[in-house]
């Protein structure tokens, strides 16, 4: 990961381990770091496999999503390897991950909101 890259998710990522891992050059690869998900990444996938089945299309969202797994390099972590080497386990573990990254973000955008205190005062008025 570039340091331009670390200063762009930091602290929008969540660290985790594989139980199994993705077997790469001899090696199950099993740490990994996935950042949060953005609108580009479901479009992407999208793009990349219009008529894919859902699973795949979400395979390609984790894909862009991990910044990195184990020691694999960046270019060699591609679609094709998850779908030959991720068990359906460890794709519930990143699914996993990827559900805990956004309720750990959950306070934070909740925080960012403007008006959420008025409308709760007013919808509790309106019921008086």
């Amino acid at each position: 990961m570039t340091e331009q890259q670390q200063k762009q998710w930091q602290g929008l990522t969540i660290s985790g381990e594989l139980s199994i891992g993705v077997y790469y050059a001899g090696t199950f690869h099993k740490n990994f770091t996935l950042r949060v998900p953005v609108t580009g990444d479901l479009i992407s996938a999208q793009e990349e496999h219009p008529n894919g089945p859902l699973q795949l299309v979400t395979v390609e969202v984790y894909r862009r999503q991990l910044l990195s797994l184990g020691d694999i390099p960046e270019e060699a972590l591609t679609t094709e390897l998850l779908r030959a080497s991720l068990t359906e386990s460890d794709l519930g573990v990143i699914a996993d991950a990827d559900e805990d990254l956004e309720k750990k973000l959950a306070p934070l955008s909740a925080a960012l909101s403007t008006g959420a205190g008025s409308n709760t005062g007013l919808s509790s008025e309106a019921t008086a």
